[in-house]
Formats: C-alpha cells, structure tokens, sequence
C-alpha cells in the first residue's frame, strides 16, 4: 500500500493538475521548444549534440513541470524522440533499456509552469539517438514532464541536423580534449567517441564502481556500435589480468550486457546475463592471485555481490579467507556491508583482531550518510565482536560510553540487552542538560533511556523547561522517552505541553520519535486525547502510534472519531478525490485514510470480518476506499508473515517491523501479542524478503517457536 506520505505529495501535485481537468473549455496548451546549444547543425558522427528544451505556459495556474534532469533511464526519464529518415540511427540503449527495472522516484512535488518563467532542460540528443550514417536528420522531441495538458504529451519543433563523417583528425583531437576534462569529471564527450581508443579510456574508468564518471563510461560501453563491441570486450578481459585493476560491480555487469545479443526481450536478456555472469565470475576468480592487495580486497567484494557460484566448500572457503585477510583494506561502506550481510563467511574467533581494531577506531565525523557512518562500523563490529565474545564486548562497550561524551549512542548499541547503568547515569544527564549540541543530545538522550534507572528524571524536566530552540525537537522527545519510561505522571502534562507548545514541526512527529525509544499507557492516553486535534500532521502523528502501539481500549474511540469524519465527509467525496487550490497536500483525505487503516490494522486487537466491513461501509471517495480496500485484501488468508533483515542494512536507527498479514508489530514481544490473538491452530506462511544467512535463519526459528508456543503454526518454505 502506498504510504501516506506518498499519498500527500501525489495529491499536492493533484490540486494543480486536475483544475484544469474539469472545465469545460481547454485553455491553451504549453509550447515546447527545442534547439541545439549555441544553434549548431552541423555535426559529426560520434559528436555530442547538446539540446536546450524551453518550456512555456499561457497561464500561471493550470500547468505544472518536472524541471529535473538526470539522462536517460533514471527517475526524470520523460522524454521519446521522433528521427527521419527511419535509417542510419539507432537507439544506443536498446538492450539496457529492454531489461525490467523497478521504477522509483523521490516523489517530490511538481512546481507550477508559470507564463512569466519559462523552464529549461538540457539533454543531449546522444543518449537516445546515434547517428551511425552521414546524412541529413530531422528531429523532433516528444516529452511528458508538463502534467496538465496533453496526455500524449508536448511535442516540440522540428530541427534539422547534418551528419558528417569523422575523420581521424578529429577523433584524435576530441579524444586529447575529452581526456584533458576528465579530472572535471567531464566524460559526455568521451562516452559518444567511440574509437578504440576511447573505449580503451572508457574500461580503465570502470575501476571506480559506481561513482561518477564510471557510471557514464559504462553506459558509453553498453551504448557502442555492434561493430565496436568486440574492442571493448577485448579491453576488459585485458583489465581483468591487470594486478592493479580492482573489478567493481559496475565493471561484472557492463560486461555481461555486451554479450547480450541486441534485439533481445527482458526474459532472454535476464538468461543470457545469468548465464555469462557464471563463466564471468569463474574467470575473475581466477584472477585473485595476481591482484594486488587493494585491487584483491575490492575484486572479492565484487565476487561476493555475485555470488551465485560460491557453492562449494572449496570455493566458499577460498573467499572466506581472502575476505578475511583482505577486510582491513576495504573501504567503511564495504566493511559495513560485510558485517552485515556476509558474517557467515567471516564468523571466526581468528577474526576476533580485526573486529577489536575496528571498533577502536576513533569516532569521526566523516560525513557518510547512515547507514554508512562511522557509529554504524563500529557498531556493527561491537556486534560480531559480542557474538564472539560477551565479556570483552561488553567492556570495551562501557569504555566507550564511560564519560561525558561517550562515543556510542543507545542506537550503536541496539543489540546489548538493557541494564541499568547507574555509574554512568548522573554524568550524562548533566552533560544531556548542558549541551546545545544536537548530535551530542541524541547519544546522550538516547543512552539515558536505554540505561537509565529514572534516579535523573528532574534533569529532564530541567532540560524541557529550557526555551525553546529551533533544534531541540529530539532532545525534547528523548527526555520525555525517559519519563515515559520512568516517571509516567510526570510524561503526561510534559507531553500535552509539547505538543501544544512545540515548535512547527516537533508535534507533527513527537509521538513517533517517542516510541522509538519507550512506550506505556500515558503516551497512548494523549494520542486518543489528539484525535481530535486542529492539526492535521498531530493527528496522523497519533494515528500511527495508535496503530503501531493501540490496545483493547483504544478501538473504541478510533472508531468514533472514524465515525465523526465519515459523517462530515459524507456526500463530499468529490472534494476528497479531487482537492482544489488551497486544500493542505494530505490533511483530511490521510486522514480519514489512516483512521481507517488504524481500525483495520491496529496491533491492540483482530480485526475481524465483521469491524473489516464495517469501515469499508463508510470509507468516502473513491481514493479512500481503494486504499482500504487494498489493506483489507492482506487480512484474509493465507495470512502472509514478514521478517525483519537480520543484518539491519537499512541502519542502526531504522527499527523493522514483523509483518503479519496487514499488521506491523515493532517488535518480538509484539508479534507474540498479535499472533496470540489469531484463533487456535490458525496456520500463517513465511515470505522471505531477504537472503537465507545463519542470522535470518536463526530468527526464522526463533518467531516459528513463538507460533508453535501459541498453538500456530508457521510455514516456511524450502530452502
């Protein structure tokens, strides 16, 4: 089901959209325009033909444009080209482009098309047409970026351009200038040569994975002539003998798409890559030996992300220690990466050392994007360190949060069970209550509330009676965490206070950021109390506790304030489904949605047949409805079960959910509660979303005797 978030941005582009869609006479349509850049006409073969698209609108409220670029194939991917004659040109990314991908996107709202400004988008014609032939070609370009108008989309001029053929001369002078921008990270020129010569330049760019410009190179490589396909394959087979050259991912699957035959389908070029990639991957086994170390290190990761061949013990033990011997030399996101997902090559108490020096290293702010930071290293290899070795984890643990600025927040430390650490309680509230430091808030804050023993509560009343700053949002709802936890009666008027006086944009979030880190009964008090609340962002807020954390109680009035919204929306669907200026991106149509969803797939109760029909009955509009409807359909058996990744790639700070047909318990103790209230001898089936590592299988078991316990029964399937 489409998240509301979603939901809110897809209606926010819907209030521009469809106004125009229900008048009656159709105002006149945007113009598009294109030309070359600088009006250039003349060009060579293998000559980069840089494109200005302008686009116009008559009025300032009708139309609205995606003004992003990323070439072709990605998420702003809205433009097809129109070529005459029907000869001499080709689509260079055919084959790349026939194969199935997942489509996803940011969902970022659509500016409005205003007359006063025209919007302009460059491209370079290359990327969809290559003109192989000297001759005479009109173009013209049809795109989909401006929603609002036509539905066949904007089509734009008609230019004309004249293909010469490229004399050595000019190849090699291009050539001299494309390498001389490469540094700029200036590639288009080169990616469009190909000459021997530039493909040769091309295969040396793949070493560098999937940053730029390897990306562009390997597009130019799966973009080349049938006839210069050959040279390029000879030159990778030749980068993979190179003891310097590491195979990136990148390299293994540009590779695989020059033997697929052109003109292929989706399902024969999935085959044909498979079947390729198994003679690949043996080859660049192969090559290990000769492979210097840094090269070696980054070669075996690419072995490991296609590792369909690793089957037998010989080869499994063959990349077990090269991994393990090559491991200090990879990079952070790498060794993250193997931690969590490839422990089971690497669990060995020999690699006790490695561990230890990785979780020594000192904490850094390197400006790695979770999950790739620096906590989340060292925190996964104080795991594997604690699997390992409890004892010698757990103190090296303690020394690292032994201060007032400990280096580990609760978060990094997701897998030690909880204990009160009174030794260390008073110097981090102190220094909690000091700090304007939002980083140093968040691992105090959050260590507090795992490790606490409630002997520090005044320091949290203190720390929420500070003024406000625009920056304190989640040092408030940690230490309101901490007295949700220990001191409920003090957590209740703290929490109505702020939400009722918090910043713009704290309330709309404080619950969730709460319960990531305690729940009880009080926070589940104020949500029903926020039902009701004038603001729509509070009361998805408390919605979605409500659904994640709602008991027997809480039904009752869920379903009266459903009730009061479906009544007042009653008879206006048609404003519900088709907002109009003015109304807020998701405000009542989410919420009537979640209140909904919250009935349905409450973790406090079994939505049964019965409170199932009875909130389809009064769902309004045909956007809700569907929503619902859709939630509906995963109640009813066979009821589906999800696990979490056991080997959290998503991050120390993202807390998964175990899925039961449409409920989503945050944790073990959760599904137990849920999967209890199924009737006896009830029969559930396990979707594996994830590979089948010890880890996974491990926690497989451990949830198939939660069911067992609870006269159920789990099915898993074949390994």
């Amino acid at each position: 089901m489409k998240s509301l978030l979603t939901r809110g941005r897809t209606l926010g582009l819907a209030v521009l959209v469809l106004a125009a869609s229900s008048l009656g006479a159709q105002e006149p349509w945007p113009a598009l325009k294109m030309q070359t850049a600088g009006g250039q006409t003349t060009y060579h073969i293998g000559e980069r033909i840089s494109l200005k698209l302008t686009f116009t609108s008559p009025n300032d409220t009708q139309y609205v444009v995606a003004p992003w670029s990323n070439g072709r194939g990605g998420e702003f991917d809205f433009e097809s080209f129109d070529v005459s004659p029907g000869t001499g040109w080709f689509d260079p990314l055919a084959t790349y482009s026939a194969q199935d991908f997942p489509r996803t996107g940011h969902g970022w709202q659509w500016p409005p098309l205003l007359k006063s400004k025209p919007v302009e988008v460059s491209l370079d014609l290359n990327q969809w047409v290559r003109f192989d032939e000297p001759g005479v070609y009109r173009v013209k370009v049809i795109s989909r970026r401006v929603a609002g108008g036509s539905r066949n989309g904007l089509q734009s001029n008609m230019i004309e351009l004249h293909i010469v053929p490229a004399t050595p001369e000019w190849q090699e002078a291009k050539l001299k200038a494309s390498l001389g921008k490469l540094e700029e990270g200036a590639v288009a020129d080169l990616r469009y040569l190909a000459t021997p010569a530039a493909i040769d330049e091309m295969t040396s760019q793949l070493r560098e994975g999937y940053a730029f410009p390897a990306t562009e190179c390997s597009m130019g490589l799966m973009g080349l002539p049938s006839a210069m396909r050959d040279v390029a394959i000879v030159s990778m087979n030749r980068r993979i003998d190179e003891p310097d050259f590491p195979i990136s991912p990148l390299f293994f699957s540009t590779m695989s798409l020059l033997h697929v035959s052109p003109g292929s389908t989706a399902e024969s070029i999935r085959q044909q890559r498979q079947a390729f990639e198994a003679i690949l991957w043996q080859t660049v086994f192969n090559s290990i030996p000769k492979k210097e170390p840094a090269a070696r290190a980054e070669t075996v990761q690419t072995l490991l992300w296609f590792g369909r061949n690793i089957g037998t013990p010989e080869v499994k033990s063959r990349i077990a220690s090269l991994l393990s011997s090559s491991f200090l030399n990879l990079d952070s996101r790498s060794q993250i990466d193997d931690l969590r997902q490839h422990w089971d090559l690497l669990r060995s108490p020999e690699f006790l050392p490695t561990l230890q020096t990785l979780a020594r290293l000192p904490a850094r702010n390197d400006g790695a994007l979770r999950p790739y930071s620096s906590e989340e290293l060292k925190s996964a290899a104080l795991k594997r360190w604690y699997e390992l070795d409890p004892g010698g984890a757990r103190s090296e643990i303690l020394a690292h949060i032994d201060s007032a600025d400990p280096a580990l927040s609760a978060y990094a430390l997701r897998f030690l069970p909880a204990e009160g650490l009174p030794q260390f309680e008073l110097s981090w509230a102190e220094a909690f209550v000091r700090t304007t430091d939002q980083a140093k808030e968040e691992v105090l804050g959050s260590l507090l509330v795992k490790f606490g023993t409630g002997a520090t509560k005044s320091q949290m009343i203190v720390k929420l009676n500070e003024p406000p700053n625009p920056y304190s949002c989640m040092a408030h709802a940690l230490a309101l965490a901490y007295l949700v936890r220990f001191s409920p009666d003090d957590a209740r008027p703290l929490l109505k206070r702020e939400i009722a006086t918090g910043e713009d944009g704290c309330s709309d979030s404080l619950l969730r950021w709460v319960s990531d880190n305690a729940t009880a009964p009080v926070v589940n008090e104020v949500a029903v109390e926020l039902l009701n609340d004038a603001n729509p962002p509070t009361v998805l807020d408390a919605l979605q506790y409500l659904k994640s954390y709602g008991t027997k109680s809480d039904e009752k009035p869920l379903w009266e304030r459903y009730v009061k919204w479906t009544k007042e929306w009653s008879g206006k669907a048609y404003i519900l489904d088709h907002p109009g200026p003015g109304v807020h991106a998701c405000g009542e149509v989410c919420t009537g949605e979640a209140l909904g969803e919250a009935l349905i797939s409450n973790q406090g109760w079994f939505a049964d047949r019965a409170l199932i029909s009875r909130v389809l009955h009064r769902c309004v509009g045909k956007e809700m409805c569907k929503e619902l409807k859709d939630v509906a359909r995963s109640a009813a058996p066979p009821y589906q079960v999800t696990l979490p990744d056991a080997a959290d790639p998503l991050g120390i700070r993202v807390v998964q959910s175990y899925n039961v047909a449409q409920y989503a318990s945050m944790s073990r103790d959760l599904l137990e509660a849920k999967i209890s209230q199924y009737p006896t001898g009830t029969k559930f089936f396990l979707s594996r979303a994830w590979p089948v590592t010890e880890d996974q299988r491990k926690l497989e078991d451990e949830v198939q005797a939660i069911f067992e316990r609870n006269g159920m029964s789990l099915e898993k399937p074949a390994s």
